[in-house]
């Protein structure tokens, strides 16, 4: 019996890991999230599509998944190892930094989405608790996904990135105590409930901290130890061993596993060892939540789609579309620009891998009706694969939106000034700004372009030559006179939109001495690989800046190796 089990659970393990190796190559190949491709494979190998067919073609049970338990081990195991890296990314002191964004426009994002939501829900006819965990569970976006698209698309960096980033570190935060609240809801409550309330609480405080002050004594010097005397394998062990004592601890004390590990990463976040640690935690990470995608996809009964087509489509698109509202109104709020605001509503408008899991342990618990549970769960799903195919028409939406929104004034690229013996600015930010204002003030003439119509009006209320073009145009480029230009400077966000601006230049103009803003050095290289193109990396600049500043104060104390407190 017991080798019967084993030979099942290898064999389980065989076929992910067969799985994981055919279909993440192709899904990487085709530029498509990895986790949308392990939930379209859950769906089409669940029990509900080729498992449905096993009886009459037998042959058909090698590729059918069947044994749900199984697969829902190694899920939660994903989900603590995610919460974990999670954990290690939120350095305290970057999240004191980013503070603003995260708890103001991310906090509110959260509340706010959760009471439209969830008074839908309410109104429909749903339990109160119901409805407030459907508000919490759908207010949270697919960290997994949106991340994905980022940092393919090389956005981390841009205002896009940022504000996407900001409201997704909330959300992940915001996990903690939903699960919270799912399992005091899920939980026989005996006497009264405010008392359960405050004893649960207590519970998870005391927890958290004798987590966090037996990890801070620990910790730190084990892994210094270790890094010393022991070799790759013990690392790794200790690595692990950290997340699995500080799940089991949360465990014990009635909290969710994720939180111990979440803890976990939040103690090693700004220690050295962060990355190595990372590095050896991701993989596994990664594959293990790609099997909670799988999960998630073999409960899905497609017959609740052939059933309920307009409703599951209403929903999506009801659901996709308040969101998106709500994220673009705060955005604008926080003083983001309409091109921003719009990019960001809409990369952020699905459901997520937790809300997956909220809704899934409410079904669990006996929270949810299973007809309510398995419709919601679809809606999930389809919001998630329904967000790939969007997200690459989400910056032509903010840029349709942003030009819809002018205020009347027209400095279109169309009606730029011949000129001679100028220098052209790509990107109107704060850095084009800086260096117009630099070349004004050497005699230099300047003409500026920006896709950003409220950049444009900006500058064009100081004075400053700047025109509203998209420079994927070949009318902007026209309007530009780059035949009688001295120089092309640029300094948009994005790499490859900065790749892409270079080649139609060089068909106006091969010569033309260009010169480009890039991020940091590796995107600098790949730009010096160009022909005939500078690039200057802000971090190496700003480095330089820095060191330059220390040694004005230093170099008065070289010739006795001391540097004396500065005076007041």
């Amino acid at each position: 019996m017991k080798e019967t089990v084993l030979t099942g659970v290898f064999w389980d393990a065989g076929f992910y890991l067969a799985l994981s190796a055919l279909v993440i190559p192709v899904l990487r190949f085709f530029k498509i999230p990895v986790s949308l491709g392990y939930l379209l494979a859950g769906i089409a190998l669940g029990p509900y599509a080729v498992g449905s067919l096993t009886g009459s073609f037998p042959a058909l049970n090698i590729l059918s998944l069947d044994n749900t338990e199984n697969v829902k081990i190694l899920a939660e195991l994903g989900i603590v190892l995610l919460l974990f890296v999670i954990g290690l990314e939120i350095s305290p002191r970057r999240l004191w930094q980013m503070r603003g964004m995260v708890f103001g426009l991310g906090g509110l994002q959260v509340i706010i989405t959760a009471i439209v939501i969830g008074g839908i829900a309410f109104l429909w006819g749903n339990a109160g608790q119901v409805a407030l965990l459907l508000g919490l569970g759908l207010a949270l976006s697919s960290t997994a996904i949106v991340t994905q698209w980022l940092h393919q698309q090389k956005l981390f960096g841009s205002d896009v990135g940022r504000s996407s980033f900001s409201i997704l570190l909330l959300q992940d935060l915001a996990v903690i105590p939903i699960l919270l609240l799912l399992t005091i809801l899920s939980t026989t409550i005996e006497g009264d409930i405010s008392t359960y309330i405050f004893l649960s609480v207590l519970k998870m405080v005391v927890t958290v901290v004798a987590i966090y002050v037996i990890g801070k004594i620990i910790l730190r010097p084990l892994f210094v130890f270790t890094n010393k005397h022991g070799g790759a394998e013990v690392f790794m062990a200790i690595s692990l061993l950290t997340i699995v004592v500080s799940a089991s601890i949360a465990s014990y004390a009635g909290l969710s596993m994720g939180l111990g590990a979440f803890i976990a990463g939040l103690l090693l976040a700004d220690t050295e060892y962060r990355h190595e640690i990372s590095s050896l935690v991701v993989p596994f990470k990664s594959m293990l939540l790609g099997i909670f995608f799988l999960s998630f996809g073999m409960s899905i009964n497609l017959q609740f789609i052939a059933e309920k087509p307009f409703w599951l489509f209403a929903s999506v698109l009801g659901l996709m579309s308040i969101k998106a509202c709500i994220v673009f109104a705060l955005c604008k709020l926080w003083k983001q620009t309409t091109s921003v605001s719009a990019e960001t509503a809409i990369l952020l408008s699905q459901a997520g891998e937790f809300g997956l899991l909220v809704v899934g342990g409410a079904l669990t618990a006996g929270l949810m009706q299973e007809s309510v549970g398995q419709f919601m769960l679809i809606v999930i799903g389809m919001t998630m694969m329904v967000t790939p195919v969007i997200a690459p028409f989400a910056r032509k939406a903010g840029k349709f939106i942003e030009h819809r929104g002018h205020d009347g004034k027209d400095y279109h690229a169309d009606n730029a000034k011949k000129v001679e013996g100028h220098i052209v600015i790509f990107g109107y930010g704060r850095i084009g700004n800086l260096i117009s204002e630099n070349l004004s003030r050497e005699g230099f003439k300047s003409i500026g372009f920006d896709k950003n119509i409220e950049r444009v009006n900006k500058a064009r209320a100081k004075s400053c030559p700047v025109y509203y073009g998209d420079t994927t145009k070949q009318a902007t480029l026209e309007a530009a006179s780059l035949s009688t230009a001295l120089a092309v400077v640029i300094t948009l966000d994005e790499a490859l939109a900065t790749k892409n601006l270079v080649k139609l230049i060089r068909k106006f103009d091969a010569e033309i001495p260009i010169i480009a803003r890039a991020h940091d050095q590796e995107i600098m290289k790949e730009f010096n690989a160009l022909e005939n193109l500078e690039s200057v990396a802000e971090n190496v600049i700003l480095g330089d800046i820095l060191s330059e500043k220390t040694l004005e104060y230093c170099r008065p104390y070289r010739k006795t190796n001391t540097v004396e407190p500065a005076k007041n």
